[in-house]
């Protein structure tokens, strides 16, 4: 996991020097820049696999930011031996080029080529790692907003999951080149049950790394991820007396793994100096995108302090299995749209928010419900297993149900920034401090 940027012009590297700058928290190990004339690409390192500094270079160049997780495959197939993924990619991008090499890419990635005056980005196709940038006079990228926000006033745009931008002599393309094919309809229930379960399965251990931190609410999706991962340790918080506290500790008992549990109550202290470190993450003072994104926010401070650098959360598994209450009301062709279109948008209303949190705190996050196979199974499986007579999740508690206990593959789910107890202190807050009922304005004054 790294933060990845690169500018254009005369003062390019001057530039990425500047954004680097913003974004080491998100790469503490390392960083550097590869120029060519007025083009400069730059990287700051999280190191998780391989020793491999970036960018990479030789004739080509390469800024790179996930993880790949069939890289030893692909470095097979190669016949090259390399330790890193980044390195794995850098010689299949000069073996095959750019788009055969996105089509053999099994990981969550964002990734700036540069080769002939032509800087091409890519982002993987649910759009887990983020990436930004700005044209006009310049045309610059980054992995943050914040980053570029640091040098130029211009609007910032989001390259959308799955597609590959082009830039060269001032022009700029854009082209999908990843998606989801869900093929044939899936509608036979044991059926659906053990494919899930093994895919699962399969999702996690491939992104399983050893110490793990899992942010753990003691809910079906994090439980899952737990009883999949029995020697992780599990990073849960909330206020004094909040759900959340009692629910993660029984849940840990009925997983047996209440040895594993690292729970954290948090004070009225705490959380008022979080605030603007939250806002200032996810360059956003909105009341409900500040209170979901503290837990993770503590979660992975507290794995960071604990020396993890990898955690793995449930994000994904409410947007392809109805988890929200919105869902149980609708048609199954409704639902089936409503899920199609919350999975497209979850990048910018989800992963992007929580990845800045993570990565505040240098630790990288990895989301197995929204592993490729998992994602494209889930589209497969019929909107009647998704909610059935009224029950949520159906199909996935029915595949928890081979791991877990009934009462957490059984439990209703309660949203985290209410479940925590978050959102209602937040409120306290704002009318302790004369805001009234106006949280948000609350937050701007809290902002960093």
């Amino acid at each position: 996991m790294c933060g990845i940027a690169g500018a254009t012009g005369k003062d390019a590297k001057v530039l990425v020097l500047k954004m680097l700058e913003v974004l080491k928290h998100r790469g503490p190990d390392g960083s550097g820049t590869f120029s060519d004339g007025d083009i400069t690409l730059g990287n700051v390192l999280l190191k998780i696999t391989g020793e491999k500094n970036q960018p990479i270079s030789n004739v080509g160049a390469l800024t790179y930011n996930g993880e790949i997780y069939n890289f030893r495959e692909i470095a097979k197939k190669l016949d090259i031996n390399a330790d890193s993924d980044s390195e794995t990619l850098f010689f299949l991008i000069r073996s095959r080029g750019i788009e055969a090499a996105i089509q053999e890419l099994d990981g969550d990635y964002a990734f700036a080529y540069y080769e002939n005056g032509e800087i091409t980005l890519v982002r993987d196709p649910a759009g887990v790692k983020p990436l930004y940038y700005v044209k006009g006079e310049l045309f610059a990228f980054a992995s943050e907003k914040k980053a570029l926000s640091a040098i130029v006033k211009n609007d910032i745009h989001f390259l959308k999951p799955g597609y590959m931008l082009n830039y060269s002599a001032a022009s700029i393309t854009e082209k999908k080149m990843a998606s989801f094919s869900p093929g044939k309809l899936l509608a036979i229930e044991n059926e659906a049950r053990d494919m899930l379960y093994e895919a699962l399965e399969q999702s996690v251990k491939k992104r399983y790394y050893k110490p793990c931190a899992i942010a753990f609410s003691g809910g079906l999706d994090s439980s899952i991820l737990a009883a999949m991962c029995k020697d992780a340790k599990l990073y849960s918080v909330g206020m004094a007396g909040s759900h959340d506290i009692i629910q993660t500790r029984n849940a840990a008992r009925l997983l047996g793994l209440q040895n594993n549990l690292h729970l954290h109550e948090i004070t009225t202290e705490e959380l008022e100096f979080a605030i603007p470190n939250v806002i200032k993450a996810i360059e956003s003072p909105d009341p409900l995108m500040v209170s979901i994104a503290l837990p993770l926010y503590f979660a992975s401070k507290y794995a960071h302090s604990d020396g993890l650098r990898v955690i793995l959360s449930g994000q994904g598994a409410d947007e392809l299995f109805a988890g929200y209450k919105r869902y149980e009301s609708l048609k199954p062709e409704d639902l089936e749209i409503a899920l199609r279109t919350d999975l497209d948008n979850i990048a910018q209303n989800n992963l992007e928010r929580d990845d800045a949190v993570t990565m505040a705190n240098s630790v990288e996050l990895r989301v197995p419900y929204l592993d490729k196979k998992v994602i494209e199974l889930a589209l497969r499986i019929s909107p009647e297993l998704k909610v059935h007579n009224g029950i949520r999740k159906y199909i996935l508690r029915l595949a928890a149900s081979k791991i877990l206990p009934d009462e957490l593959a059984w439990k209703e789910k309660k949203a985290a920034q209410y479940s925590s107890g978050i959102y209602s202190a937040i409120e306290k807050l704002a009318r302790k401090n004369g805001y009234g009922r106006d949280m948000r304005k609350y937050l701007l004054e809290r902002k960093a």
